[in-house]
């Protein structure tokens, strides 16, 4: 049986100030899967004084198509492009945080232009909402959020539709590699004060044949690793901090222990952006997006100040 081992939390010292990345960049539609990510950018900015650009995307119209008027996609683009913008304001009116966010519509493929509008800023942190994942999305294109992932050196906090605050129970996974723990840290800096970080690893040894054995050893390893990761943690966040060894499959078991645990957020580590973690992502990284129920960031390489 999958074999889970929780150690001690310990409670934060002195509160340090809250570090956030300054720059929000929002990349929103006008429906309901991105309500979620508007209010925990508004709690976000709230906290931290961040500033908050909202973008929009209509897809262009097939100009190739011959059945119109030469002179009519560009006059479609423009339509949907301010639709898509009145959309998004709409949603806006009843968030009174978002009274002085810049909210601007481009047209384009959403992947591509919120990436191309965080390079522009430049944003320090993406928020997007999660979406609903059908099976069509995985057929005939990726998600947003795992295309921006996939093409962004910015941390991307994919947000779940109902999801009206900043998280205050955060899974964090661990792989040792320093994109995990510096998504681990952002992670705690999004948190509320009073929140719980959990660092988790899963190991991949699910039978124990007895104490000595080769699971064991690794297990011991792994939480004296995660022990150490805890205190540079803590030491910079001062949040309340637990830490567990988790065993199974990575995807299955994060999402099962997040359920179970009542997290409202997981933690994964950014990617390199070759050809070889391109692959490596969609087993991982997106996998969690698109299991989780709970909102999802992804880190980046390098630690954000």
């Amino acid at each position: 049986m999958p074999r889970v081992h929780t150690v001690r939390s310990e409670a934060p010292g002195p509160k340090t100030p809250f570090k956030i990345p300054l720059h929000l960049l929002v990349g929103a539609t006008g429906e309901e899967s991105s309500v979620g990510a508007l209010h925990v950018a508004a709690a976000i900015a709230r906290r931290s004084g961040a500033s908050v650009r909202v973008v929009t995307v209509s897809t262009p119209f097939p100009h190739a198509v011959g059945v119109v008027d030469v002179t009519s996609p560009p006059i479609v683009d423009e339509e949907n492009r301010r639709a898509a913008l009145g959309a998004v304001k709409s949603r806006l009116e009843n968030l009174p945080d978002a009274k002085q966010w810049n909210v601007h519509a481009v047209v384009g493929w959403p992947g591509e232009a919120i990436v191309d509008e965080a390079e522009r800023w430049p944003a320090s942190l993406i928020v997007l909402g999660k979406g609903a994942h059908h099976a069509w999305d995985r057929l005939f294109g990726p998600e947003t959020a795992i295309a921006v992932t996939r093409r962004t050196h910015a941390p991307v906090l994919a947000v779940s539709p109902n999801a009206r605050k900043i998280p205050s129970r955060v899974l964090a996974a661990i792989d040792f590699t320093k994109s995990s723990v510096n998504s681990a840290k952002l992670a705690a800096r999004l948190m509320a004060p009073n929140g719980t970080l959990i660092l988790a690893h899963v190991s991949p040894f699910e039978d124990h044949t007895g104490e000595g054995s080769l699971a064991d050893l690794y297990d011991a390893g792994v939480e004296d690793k995660l022990e150490a990761c805890r205190r540079e943690i803590l030491r910079e966040t001062r949040r309340r901090i637990e830490i567990a060894v988790l065993t199974g499959e990575v995807v299955p078991k994060l999402v099962e222990y997040a359920d179970r645990e009542r997290c409202d957020l997981i933690a994964v580590g950014g990617h390199h952006l070759g050809f070889v973690d391109r692959i490596l992502l969609g087993s991982v990284r997106s996998g969690v997006l698109r299991a989780a129920a709970c909102s999802v960031l992804i880190g980046a390489q390098q630690a954000v100040a």
